[in-house]
């Protein structure tokens, strides 16, 4: 059995040294990706939400309370966190998928996978869930394949088997496991909507019956006024997943999403437990996010897309050897940034030059560090293009949004966590706002997005 070396409680634990990384000191790597979970639905940000087993499992490590996807969209964001890169560079932009073709077997980027430098690094790589972007082997992984059941049954079986097979091997095992849920359909069998009164839950500070018609709203391609899932019905008691909803509706759509998450937990709970009878449990890292977040009638939407908190902001949490336990870190994250830390947790010396995240094990050693100072995000809805939609600079206190119409928008999130107040133009705020804009066309120019930014000075 390889060694164990879990000091949960001990901030200061040193975690291994590169250097000396073997097969017998390499950690097993679990990433658990949820889908459409926004940052305050789980219940150590929200104690509305029943999550007892996540937060249970993040007392134990590292929470990230400042974790940000590269892009709030499904396809857009799996191929970043697989590719390492932002949309923009790899092509996939919304929901095309097939645009990740470069990255599979053949592709004139196919060494770039995160699968791909795990398998050099010495791994047995699997993927069970939703891939989004093909067949999992496709793209370097040893073994898995995608579930589509809403309810993802399936998907941790699959899971659960893997881990039968992996716990005996000489290799350490990489297993990314993507459960559907919370996305919809939200059809939470009885015994987890009884987990949540009926019409008692609160609903957000910014929920409205339906978006102001505004750019920064918008979920379809640029110019448009469009939000998404008016008519989608397919979930509990038949809700609309989008604008407009009244009160009454919108309180029991979330009760119908947090119940799904409530399932989402127990499952995730029998692989935790599956991971501690096998004994591989103090020799894993388990990292926990989502793709992206979900707005429940926060400024009437419904989905995603936005640059908004609860579209792009996602919930956090790394537990495992050497992890500090019990704390939180205020520290600003990219899902970028799960790449690198991956590797490095590895024990690969070199990264990829490629990559466009940060490490996060400077704030493994010590929460109190700080990677970045700033984080990007971009935007599409469904049928844009590269170089179309919104975009994100946010530093710990402001965001600055440039939408796909280049309105601008700054918001204090120390003051206005929900975002109800613009403030592009109070006079005072002109040097930050213009800080912040030259930081979002440096990271433009970098990327390859669209050239300049026209806009207000």
């Amino acid at each position: 059995m390889r060694l164990t070396l879990l000091v949960f409680g001990l901030v200061t634990s040193t975690l291994w040294s590169a250097a000396t990384a073997t097969a017998a000191t390499q950690p097993n790597l679990l990433v658990i990706f949820t889908d459409d979970q926004t940052f305050r639905a789980i219940g150590y940000n929200d104690p509305q939400v029943q999550t007892p087993h996540l937060d249970a499992l993040a007392k134990r490590g590292l929470i990230f309370d400042n974790a940000y996807v590269a892009s709030p969209i499904c396809a857009a964001s799996r191929a970043s966190m697989m590719s390492g890169v932002f949309p923009q560079q790899h092509g996939v932009i919304a929901l095309k998928y097939r645009e990740f073709r470069a990255y599979q077997a053949g592709g004139t980027r196919s060494d770039q996978t995160l699968a791909h430098q795990l398998n050099l690094a010495g791994y047995h790589t699997g993927f069970y869930g939703k891939s989004h972007l093909g067949a999992p082997t496709s793209y370097g992984f040893a073994a898995g394949d995608e579930r589509g059941a809403y309810d993802d049954k399936p998907t941790f079986e699959k899971a659960a088997a893997y881990l039968d097979v992996q716990a005996t091997n000489a290799k350490p095992f990489f297993l990314w496991l993507a459960p559907r849920q919370p996305h919809v359909p939200l059809l939470p069998e009885q015994r987890w909507l009884d987990l949540y009164p009926e019409g008692k839950l609160a609903l957000p500070e910014n929920y409205r019956l339906e978006p102001r018609q505004s750019s920064l709203n918008n979920q379809g391609i640029p110019g448009q006024h469009f939000y998404r899932d008016s008519n989608y019905r397919r979930n509990h008691r038949d809700l609309p997943a989008g604008p407009p909803r009244d009160v009454k509706t919108m309180r029991e759509f979330i009760r119908a999403y947090f119940a799904v998450i409530s399932h989402l937990d127990h499952q995730i709970g029998q692989i935790v437990a599956k991971l501690r009878s096998l004994g591989v449990l103090e020799n894993t890292v388990i990292v926990f996010l989502s793709d992206n977040g979900y707005h429940l009638g926060s400024h009437g939407l419904g989905n995603k897309i936005t640059m908004h908190e609860e579209s792009a902001r996602v919930p956090m949490f790394i537990v495992g050897p050497g992890v500090p336990s019990g704390v939180r870190t205020s520290a600003l994250v990219s899902s970028l940034d799960v790449y690198p830390t991956l590797l490095q947790l590895a024990g690969v010396r070199d990264l990829p030059e490629h990559l466009m995240g940060r490490s996060l094990v400077p704030i493994l050693k010590d929460p109190q560090a700080e990677v970045r100072t700033i984080v990007f995000s971009e935007c599409v809805g469904v049928g844009g293009t590269v170089g179309q939609g919104h975009r994100m600079a946010r530093t710990k206190q402001w965001k600055y949004i440039l939408t796909g119409t280049d309105e601008q928008y700054l918001f204090d999130q120390q003051k206005d966590p929900f975002e109800l107040r613009n403030r592009i133009d109070t006079p005072e705020l002109k040097p930050i706002a213009d800080e912040l804009r030259r930081e979002l066309s440096t990271w433009m120019q970098q990327v390859g997005d669209r050239k300049s930014l026209d806009v207000r000075e």
